[in-house]
């Protein structure tokens, strides 16, 4: 068996599958894998970039529920939070 070449996509763990299922923006029903995609794939560096990109942020709550999971996101480089809504994030007003 050949490893994977460096053009390929990593492998991911069950967990971080399972995370990618689950959903950021509670009011619109993104799942974080589009929110992650957004961030690896199209360089989305920004809440209001990632907003654009995948809808997020237009719901009933204007974004309050999944910007600081957005952003949290995004400082980790797209990678999947395994409980992306019981995770200890806070916003810079807490």
């Amino acid at each position: 068996m050949t490893p994977p070449s460096s053009s390929q996509k990593p492998k991911l763990t069950l967990e971080e599958i399972k995370a990618r299922i689950k959903v950021v923006c509670i009011c619109k029903g993104i799942k974080q894998s589009r929110i992650c995609d957004a961030i690896i794939q199209n360089s989305c560096d920004s809440i209001e970039k990632v907003n654009k990109k995948t809808g997020s942020g237009s719901g009933g709550c204007l974004g309050v529920r999944c910007g600081p999971v957005i952003k949290k996101l995004i400082e980790q480089g797209g990678k999947p939070l395994v409980s992306p809504h019981a995770e200890n994030i806070t916003t810079e007003d807490e």
